[in-house]
């Protein structure tokens, strides 16, 4: 998940601006909309969160944990005991509310190796939410993990678009919406249909896309004289887009997984106004809403129904969380137990960076941490081939390796790299494996990456790789030739492989390559590889434990990008890193028109000069 700045006087514009007239703020109070009302309604506050994945603690601005150079100059966002604080301090304010999420609270840090979920379960208790819905996340363990962490919630887990038929115990804790009689809301869940694909969901359970799930329900709760509706999303900004899009009755998508800060547009991390409006298929305003990620921000929605169900007041924005918030006391120890189970261990300084390794462009060429995440990989699949060369044994050379960037979840700072900087950075259960592909299933797996969608099973690739010991330049915008004789991989403008003479040789269609990459790629995640028996593949080490060896082993190590993939065309040619993460921060990594998947025709056609024309003009609201 991920403008040019022009003045113009199209009419588009002020259509927009009187027909949608958007909610943009940082505060509570950043901005209001109101109609004129006769009846009176609902008062609402929705609070929400998405995407936490477990960061009990404080974490600076990599989603890491805080150094005392972030801490002395506030640097330091989230924590659940600050979470707590705030949500009483919301709650107390209102009258009505609701505290919902997005997904994703469950994984990514220590507490949750540790506990897998018990932790993120207790807390999402005490902190009373009132409805969750399912992220890709909550399945890293498999079903068994999943089915505890369920099971020890005390709030409703709504999601309707998952097939539990063939795991009817599974599915018995999870209901496709909830009712909440009080308010006379219904809340609906869904999840990306894509979970399946980047998650080891197993072979009980498959997902849908949740167009008609989403439908159904809302027909359902509307027959049961439900007029108020409001989805909790894991599906993405762009795709609760088109959803709102193409269903009928729903007010309000409070959303999860694309980790996108809806708020303030002069904010670097802006990815769009908060609430976004989007015309249903009735011309009605469905509201989409999102938090960011990490629990950096609280998302905090007043809305006022009318007696028919139809949201006619809003006001909110998402709060920052930061060092002016204390952590509520209580939470606070019971945190400090938590964590004394493992703080030797994960406070460990195993090694020292000169600088911080980001993941700025890690969505469209090689970034820093995705190097170090390569290096370490392929220099442990090259020790092993020593080790088992001087033991007799006869093993392939580890030509290459690759990371799907999507399991990379969060830099290492500056300073002293601490054993939970590396598990933070590296929280699954990957196994680095080393298996033979032709030169050919390369070219397809690097097209594949380079068009967004694999070429043999023609589903898409929801992540793009990081390399080592390979380079490739690729042009996505690049149209393929009706030649016969012309490459079959076109949008792939060179591709190489570093020999053991540290000669950059092509790729042959016809050799053989042995790789060394995860097993999650290897059985088909994010659609890279195609999955299928691969009886030659070696199990090597797991990815997080290899990390942590290749920095203690270094001692010293300095983020580098070197180009070893080059965009030449598409989204983040001819940027450096920070303009790359600047882009991408903003959503605009998406396609060549710059528009989000998903975003409805109506909004381009008022803005033909693309999105950053329609950005201008949500942000002229705000003056």
């Amino acid at each position: 998940m991920r403008l040019n700045n022009q003045r113009s006087k199209h009419s588009g514009l002020l259509r927009l601006l009187l027909a949608t007239t958007t909610a943009l703020l940082l505060s509570t109070s950043f901005n209001t909309h109101v109609q004129a009302q006769t009846d009176t309604g609902l008062k609402i506050t929705i609070i929400h969160t998405n995407d936490i994945h477990s960061r009990v603690d404080p974490a600076n601005e990599l989603g890491t944990a805080c150094t005392a150079a972030d801490i002395s100059v506030g640097n330091c966002y989230g924590g659940f005991a600050r979470h707590k604080t705030l949500i009483q301090k919301l709650r107390a304010a209102r009258e009505n509310s609701l505290l919902l999420d997005g997904g994703d609270e469950f994984q990514g840090t220590l507490y949750y190796s540790y506990y897998k979920g018990n932790v993120t379960s207790e807390i999402m208790n005490e902190l009373g939410y009132d409805a969750t819905t399912i992220g890709n996340h909550e399945w890293d363990d498999g079903v068994e993990v999943l089915k505890r962490f369920w099971g020890k919630l005390k709030m409703p887990v709504v999601c309707c678009n998952i097939d539990f038929s063939k795991n009817p115990e599974l599915g018995k804790l999870v209901k496709p919406y909830t009712i909440f009689e009080k308010y006379g809301i219904g809340v609906i869940g869904y999840i990306t249909p894509t979970t399946g694909e980047i998650a080891p969901t197993g072979p009980t359970v498959s997902f849908i896309d949740p167009v008609a799930p989403v439908q159904k329900a809302i027909d359902e709760l509307t027959a049961k004289g439900y007029k108020r509706i409001i989805a909790v999303s894991h599906n993405g900004y762009e795709s609760d887009m088109e959803l709102a899009a193409k269903t009928r009755g729903l007010d309000l998508i409070v959303g999860g997984h694309s980790h996108s800060y809806l708020g303030d547009p002069k904010s670097a991390l802006y990815q769009g106004p908060y609430p976004t409006l989007i015309k249903n298929l009735d011309g009605e305003d469905t509201l989409i809403v999102q938090a960011y990620c990490w629990g950096r921000f609280i998302g905090n929605l007043d809305i006022e129904f009318n007696p028919e169900g139809k949201i006619i007041s809003y006001a909110g924005g998402p709060v920052l969380v930061d060092y002016s918030i204390p952590g509520d006391p209580t939470l606070l120890k019971k945190i400090d137990v938590w964590r004394s189970g493992f703080e030797a261990w994960s406070k460990k300084v195993i090694g020292l960076a000169s600088d911080s390794f980001t993941m700025d462009g890690c969505d469209t060429r090689d970034c820093s941490i995705g190097n170090l995440f390569n290096d370490a990989i392929l220099s442990h699949a090259r020790q092993a081939f020593d080790v088992n060369q001087a033991a007799g044994m006869t093993t392939p050379w580890p030509d290459f390796s690759i990371v799907n960037s999507d399991g990379i979840r969060a830099g290492i700072p500056k300073g002293d790299v601490m054993v939970e900087n590396v598990v933070t950075s590296s929280p699954f259960e990957d196994y680095a494996v080393q298996l033979p592909l032709t030169g050919q299933e390369i070219l397809d797996m690097l097209e594949g990456v380079a068009v967004g969608k694999n070429l043999e099973t023609g589903k898409a690739v929801t992540s793009f790789i990081q390399v080592g010991g390979l380079r490739f330049t690729y042009d996505s915008t690049k149209q393929a030739s009706n030649d016969a004789t012309s490459s079959p991989a076109p949008h792939i403008i060179t591709a190489e492989i570093e020999d053991r003479t540290k000669i950059w040789r092509p790729i042959v269609h016809s050799q053989t390559y042995s790789v060394a990459t995860l097993d999650f790629v290897m059985a088909g995640g994010d659609s890279i590889l195609v999955e299928k028996p691969r009886p030659d593949a070696i199990t090597l080490k797991r990815m997080r434990e290899i990390l942590l060896a290749y920095v203690e082993t270094q001692k010293n190590i300095t983020p580098y990008v070197d180009g070893r993939i080059k965009v030449v065309g598409g989204p983040g040619a001819g940027t450096d890193e920070k303009e790359v993460a600047a882009m991408k921060e903003r959503s605009y990594l998406k396609n060549s028109e710059g528009w989000l998947p998903g975003t409805p025709g109506y909004l381009k056609r008022d803005f033909s000069e693309g999105p950053e024309q329609m950005h201008r003009a949500y942000a002229l609201l705000r003056r």
